[in-house]
């Protein structure tokens, strides 16, 4: 829960940060350069897989540079890519410290328990939600037996509903703050519906383990 908090936090100061220095961002903005997107594109590799800062900050960093749609496409690009790199590292390499790492998490169980029954449909709804620990995600699955095919499908389709929620954010957070708040409150019923479903089929999924217990 402190986390949550912390990553919050970050976001609110991160919002606040940008719109104290409206200016000086709108002219780096207008500058065009292959090399910034080169840059950019390294650095987001780079924070998703070390999450010095909440990528959320990142995502519409590249929302803001390059419009909702470009922008989008570069942040689910960039978060799978660095997914996919952290999945093999752990599985090749660091299987013993990706262990250590993931004994850090202590609430997990809910994720196992999902893991268990469809390693696909926890991996798509644990990137649907932006408060579950992505490293933790990454990590969990490469010590698991999960496919590195069903992994990475998992990780894209997940990704692209909230990394172009964060590109449109971040293109609409120097206009107007109130289309900013229009895109959250969508988001927000968006997720909504995503935990109902995820509610229902595990009530579902455990009345048919408890009748078959029963019989």
């Amino acid at each position: 829960m402190i986390k949550k908090w912390i990553t919050l936090l970050g976001y609110v100061a991160a919002i606040i940060v940008i719109v104290m220095n409206k200016g000086p961002i709108l002219r780096w903005l207008d500058a065009e350069s292959a090399n910034h997107l080169l840059l950019l594109f390294g650095a987001a590799v780079l924070l998703a897989l070390i999450p010095i800062v909440p990528y959320g900050v990142v995502a519409g960093i590249m929302g803001a540079k390059y419009g909702p749609f470009w922008g989008g496409f570069l942040n689910v690009i960039s978060s799978t890519l660095a997914a996919a790199l952290l999945f093999l590292s752990v599985r090749t390499v660091f299987q013993e410290q990706g262990r250590r790492l993931l004994s850090k998490y202590k609430r997990m169980d809910r994720f196992t328990e999902l893991m268990e029954r469809n390693a696909f449909l926890a991996v798509l709804t644990a990137r649907l939600i932006p408060f579950v620990p992505a490293a933790a995600v990454n990590v969990y699955t490469a010590i698991s037996r999960m496919r590195f095919g069903p992994f990475f499908a998992a990780t894209l389709l997940g990704k692209i509903p909230v990394m172009f929620v964060f590109a449109v954010i971040g293109d609409q957070l120097l206009s107007d703050l109130r289309d900013v708040l229009w895109t959250s409150l969508i988001y927000v019923l968006f997720l909504s519906v995503v935990f109902l479903i995820y509610w229902f089929f595990r009530r579902r999924s455990n009345n048919k383990s408890k009748s078959a217990i029963q019989g």
